[in-house]
């Protein structure tokens, strides 16, 4: 499937700012199942990019605006080709918790560790008794991701980009985000290391979606989105920015600016197309 993405987004300011400097984050990564064909970056004012990789893989473009300006306006049209997003697991290959750590690189082990917004210890202690009945890793995904999916109410505005996943938990309530990182919360205290993904899912215009990524030695990185409830196999409607330990990690845009005004943002449009099934 043939999909183009745009990612609008605008912020105003009461005074005239001198400098604004952003990191865009929304530019489709290659994987087995998704390969970037084309992308196109506007900028107004116009500033000076850069593109790099961070830690984590993920391709960024640092923008930095000098011109005076009361507007800043970032738009990104991505055209990316999908194939379906699935995993296949056999019975066979079903592992006992908890994992052996010596099976995991450096670079897998960090997905197992705190970060800003997840604390796995914490998550433990509020998490329900259904922890102790998981045995396997494949229990874990199917089990876990449909008690975040059921038990974890979807309301939009009942939490914020700060909020940690144990308050998310606690409150029962959350968004893609939220309960992204709940599951991951769920998945590092049983040993299994679990990333956070940032993307966009094609038949739900108008924002960014999140879902996680689960790491099943010998099989490799394993999709579960705890909002829809699926596992192993997210078709071909997922186009994934990129991955980190949190959202923070991943935020579409972070940035700061000089200027003795507040800003707010005006547009935010996220504008999934497909072009040919």
């Amino acid at each position: 499937m043939l999909v183009s993405i745009e990612y609008d987004v605008m912020y105003s300011y009461d005074n005239q700012v001198t400098v604004n400097d952003n990191i865009l984050r929304v530019f489709p990564s290659t994987e087995f199942w998704q390969k970037p064909m084309d992308e196109k970056v506007s900028i107004k004012p116009d500033g000076k990019i850069i593109y790099y990789k961070d830690r984590f893989g993920n391709k960024n473009a640092r923008v930095k605006i000098t011109e005076t300006h009361l507007e800043t306006y970032f738009k990104v049209i991505s055209t990316v080709e999908t194939n379906p997003y699935k995993v296949s697991i056999n019975e066979v290959s079903d592992l006992p918790l908890p994992l052996d750590k010596s099976l995991f690189s450096s670079d897998i082990r960090m997905y197992l560790n705190p970060s800003t917004l997840i604390n796995p210890e914490l998550i433990r202690l509020r998490a329900p008794n259904i922890l102790e009945h998981v045995k396997t890793i494949r229990e874990a995904l199917i089990t876990l991701t449909e008690w975040v999916t059921t038990k974890i109410e979807y309301a939009p505005t009942s939490t914020s980009v700060d909020t940690k996943a144990r308050e998310s938990l606690a409150s029962g309530k959350g968004v893609c985000q939220d309960k992204s990182h709940i599951l991951i919360g769920f998945l590092r205290s049983l040993g299994i290391p679990a990333r956070y993904v940032s993307g966009v899912l094609v038949d739900t215009p108008g924002a960014t979606h999140a879902w996680v990524e689960a790491y099943w030695p010998g099989v490799g990185w394993v999709p579960s989105d705890p909002t829809h409830n699926r596992v192993f196999d997210l078709e071909y409607y997922y186009v994934k920015y990129g991955h980190g330990r949190d959202y923070n990690d991943v935020a579409p845009i972070t940035g700061y600016f000089e200027s003795d005004s507040s800003h707010s943002l005006t547009q935010l449009n996220v504008i999934p197309t497909i072009i040919q099934k």
